[in-house]
């Protein structure tokens, strides 16, 4: 998992605009920087997160003014500013220079505000609509061809070295809260029998974990379809049958250069729904 790009683009964003955007469960490409372990916080690095945050808050803010009114969405907002701060000192340690922190600071980023959208009697699905809708926004804003080469980068020789090396890396299991996952790789350029060049399939979910142990587990299918928009700027073509946020026992993700990205919100939404809810443990 690897987050589409830095905290600090959102932060930007939301200053710039009202706008920001996180999406969710990515490729670990070693092309973003790792991020600091947030374990033993000094106050600088905690209020460096929580400004962070206020420009996530910012683009959460604009997206629902015009749905709830602005005075309740301003509400909102600051609540989940309170919650967000409430929330890190709790945030699991993966290991100093684990590039997963990024995608683990998203889904506390949507946990703060879930929690803080359902006080306000809106529920899960909105909160993933909204991440949703700000993360496309985000990615109609970055160069097309920055996107493109760090798409691009996944299938080269080295790309695929690192995602294998990522993948063994997992299996040791170090932090409780990390992912652990392998990678699955296709014939090449061509494709395998089953139409793709690389993948891989992720046993456990960091992601997953954090929104469950901290009450908002329902939302977590909605943060999950953040990653084909991920994919279709990035020309990655991804496809994807399973997912553990679903109640299934593994994500699994295939990846074809160039190719189509056919799933988004619109078919997957319908889709899951129709499943029987996962009760939290």
């Amino acid at each position: 998992m690897t987050a589409i790009f830095s905290r600090r683009s959102f932060l930007g964003t939301g200053i710039r605009l009202g706008l920001a955007g996180a999406c969710a469960c990515f490729f670990p490409a070693s092309l973003l920087a790792a991020q600091q372990s947030p374990a033993g916080l000094d106050p600088a690095r905690t209020d460096g997160l929580k400004a962070e945050f206020a420009g996530v808050s910012m683009g959460a803010e604009a997206w629902l003014a015009p749905r709830v009114g602005a005075l309740r969405a301003g509400r909102m907002a600051k609540d989940s500013r309170e919650r967000f701060a409430a929330l890190i000192p709790s945030i699991p340690d993966l290991g100093p220079g684990n590039r997963n922190q990024e995608s683990l600071m998203q889904a506390v980023w949507l946990t703060a505000i879930t929690q803080a959208l359902r006080e306000h009697g809106l529920r899960e699905k909105e909160a993933g609509r909204l991440m949703y809708d700000l993360c496309e926004e985000e990615m109609r804003r970055q160069p097309a061809e920055r996107l493109r080469a760090r798409g691009q980068a996944m299938f080269t020789p080295q790309g695929r070295q690192e995602l294998a090396a990522w993948a063994r890396d997992t299996q040791k299991r170090r932090h409780p809260g990390d992912w652990v996952g392998k990678a699955v790789f296709g014939e090449g350029a061509g494709g395998g029998p089953a139409g793709f060049d690389l993948g891989y399939d992720y046993s456990e979910c960091g992601a997953v974990k954090y929104f469950r142990a901290n009450g908002v587990g329902a939302v977590a299918p909605y943060f999950c379809l953040n990653d084909f928009v991920l994919s279709r700027a990035e020309g990655t073509g991804l496809s994807r049958v399973h997912t553990i946020a679903q109640g299934d026992g593994l994500c699994d993700f295939r990846y074809k250069k160039d190719g189509p990205v056919t799933q988004s919100w619109d078919t997957e939404v319908p889709r899951f729904e129709k499943r029987p809810a996962r009760r939290e443990g």
